[in-house]
This record gives structure tokens, sequence and C-alpha cells, in this order.
């Protein structure tokens, strides 16, 4: 029976688009262990149908964003939920959106659980209006982050307890084994994002040109800000076509036998909202290697299965590469270290564990205030 079980509405992004956050919320829904443990009401925040439309307004977002007013009033007169758990946009845009909505939320004297999947709070409240419009909507509320790497953002305009909760991905083992040679794979796989770092990841091959070692690099992702034809021509301009290998998108089964076949994965970003790329997750169960950034909660990730350079340093992420290169024994140890971390920590089925627990946590906090 339900009665006995806490209401939640959860108010939270799913795909489309496809990002980190979308995927993770997905994960939510679909859980027949938080179903199970939970009376649970999904209110979709359906706004962008594209990666693209995130951030920008139209016509047709201000219609959807007062139609889910009216349907967030009436799940919380019908519902009324225990609490409410939101995956709120942490600025631009989308953020003052979302204001209106915990307004609402407010206005009904329900509990708000902020699971923040982005940061940008601490530079966006260095303005003072800024800075109390934050402060209003993080009273008394509870909140979720990523990695304890992660709580500087919030800091400024909250002063309560913050949980912490890792990400965690599904198994999946839809790959095909190949045969292994003296070669090291390098991978690098995003959309062609400039601050994703795929343009460092090239000017490091360039000073690495003159290494004597049996390796090749195999770029994978959608045309973004960089179109694959662009990446191509750089690619020759700079001399570096001997050992990059352009593959453009990857998807499904294909995305996983690249991953598998790989032996060190590259993720240079100097993106400024990243915070637990879910790639590097799955780059870790694939056993690679990883060179990546000390940016978001990346460094608490990859731990100690791969190396950590400084963001937009091709010099650096050179010889973070050239030491892998030269030492193939560290290299599988590395592998090894990854797929073991993975298999700890962040698994789909640890992270609906630990979002049990943690939700249950809050909820035990709720009945003492």
């Amino acid at each position: 029976m339900l009665d006995n079980k806490v209401k939640i509405l959860f108010l939270m992004q799913l795909p489309p688009p496809v990002h980190g956050a979308s995927m993770m919320n997905k994960y939510i829904k679909d859980s027949k262990k938080v179903n199970a443990s939970f009376d649970a009401f999904f209110l979709p925040l359906s706004f962008a149908e594209k990666v693209d439309d995130i951030g920008k307004i139209s016509l047709k977002k201000i219609f959807k964003m007062i139609a889910f007013c009216f349907k967030l009033t009436n799940n919380l007169f019908k519902i009324k939920p225990k609490i409410v758990y939101f995956t709120i946009a942490p600025f631009g845009g989308a953020f003052y959106r979302d204001v209106l909505f915990v307004i609402i939320i407010k206005l009904f004297r329900k509990k708000i659980v902020f699971h923040l999947h982005g940061k940008g709070i601490a530079e966006e409240s260095k303005s003072f209006i800024k800075k109390k419009i934050y402060q209003f909507v993080f009273k008394n509320t509870y909140v979720i982050t990523l990695s304890k790497t992660l709580d500087y953002d919030i800091r400024k305009v909250f002063n309560g307890k913050i949980y912490h909760l890792a990400n965690g991905i599904e198994i999946n083992n839809s790959y095909i084994k190949t045969v292994k040679n003296d070669r090291i794979k390098i991978l690098y796989l995003s959309n062609l994002v400039k601050t994703k770092g795929v343009l460092d990841l090239v000017d490091a091959l360039v000073i690495l040109k003159d290494l004597k070692s049996n390796y090749e690099v195999n770029i994978v992702g959608n045309s973004a800000d960089i179109s694959i034809e662009e990446l191509k021509e750089i690619v020759i301009n700079k001399n570096t076509a001997s050992k990059i290998n352009i593959l453009g998108p990857r998807y499904g089964d294909e995305k996983w036998h690249a991953l598998y076949d790989s032996d060190i994965f590259v993720f240079p970003t100097y993106f400024k909202n990243e915070c637990f790329p879910l790639v590097l997750l799955e780059a870790m169960q694939s056993g690679n290697a990883v060179i990546s950034t000390n940016n978001g909660a990346i460094e608490e990730i990859i731990n100690n299965c791969g190396l950590i350079v400084p963001q937009n340093s091709p010099i650096d992420l050179a010889e973070a590469i050239k030491s892998l290169l030269l030492d193939k024994d560290k290299v599988q140890a590395l592998k090894a270290k990854s797929k073991k971390e993975f298999n700890k920590k962040y698994t789909l089925q640890i992270f609906e564990e630990n979002f049990i627990k943690t939700i249950n946590s809050i909820l035990n906090e709720t009945l003492q205030s």
C-alpha cells in the first residue's frame, strides 16, 4: 500500500535533451527501488527540446512556463507532498524561471530539496541583488551536491547542512573485445566543444610529434562550436594526421566499443560549468587510464586511477600523455584501478541506494525541525 510511503513531488529535467542531469533524473524516475521506497510523483521540467535550446528565451517557452505553474499548483494542492525534490538551474534565465516555481512551492509551505547538477552560484552571487535572490531561494531548504568539492559554490548563500550524492551509471557489457597489440590507443569522447579541450589535445600531440612511441588517438564526437571538417583541417595543418583519427559521433554499442577498445581516456575540459561528467564514469567502467583536469569534481572522481593536469594547458597535457606512453606498466595498473574504482563507487545500483539513503536522511531531519 502507498499510505505508509512518504509522498514526494519530483521536479526534474528529463530527456530530451540528453545531458548529465537529465540522464540522472531519468535513472531516478525509472528506478524500481526509488519508486518502491517513496510515493513518487514526477513533474518534468520540459522547456528545451535540444541542448542548443538550453538558456534561450522563446515565446513557446514562456507559454510552457505559465502552463507549468498551473500544473505545479494543481499537484501541490492535490498530492500534498511531504517534500519537493527540485533539480533547479543554478544560474541564467532558467534559474529565474525556477525562482517562480520556488515561490509557488514556498507559498504552499512545502520543504524543498535542491539537487544541484551544475555550478555558477558563487560567481553569480557576487552581485548584491543576485545574492539576495539566492538567499531567498535556499532559505529553509535542503541541498544535495554531487561532491564535497562543489560545496564552495553555494556556501555564500546557504549555511545549512549539505548532503553529497555522487552520480552513477548503468553497467554496459555490449562491447566487442578486440585483439590487443602493442599500440596504445588514446580516446577523446565528447562533442567537439572548444572548452571540452579537444584543441588542447591536438596541440599536446603537436608537442609530442617527435616522441618515439607506438600509439594512435581516436577523437569521437559530433560537431559543436568546432565542426568535424574544421577539426580535420586543423589536424592536417598541424601535421598530426598520422596519429589522429577523427571518427565523428558514435552512439550506443559503437560508443562502448570505442571505450572498451581504448587504453587511455583524455578529457582536458575547462568548461566553466563542468561538475561531474558521466563520460568519465563510462571511461572508468571500460577500464581506461584517465587524464583529465582539476575542474569540478573530476579530481575526486578519478582519484587514484588517472592523472590530473591544469586546465587549458597543452604543455602539461602533453607531459601527462608522454608519461603514460613511456610506461606501459603504469597504464595497465591505472586501467585496473579505474575499473575497480568504478565498481566500488559509481554503478547505478550504488547511486540508487545512496539516493534513497540521502532522501531518508533529509526526511528524518524534517521530522526533527
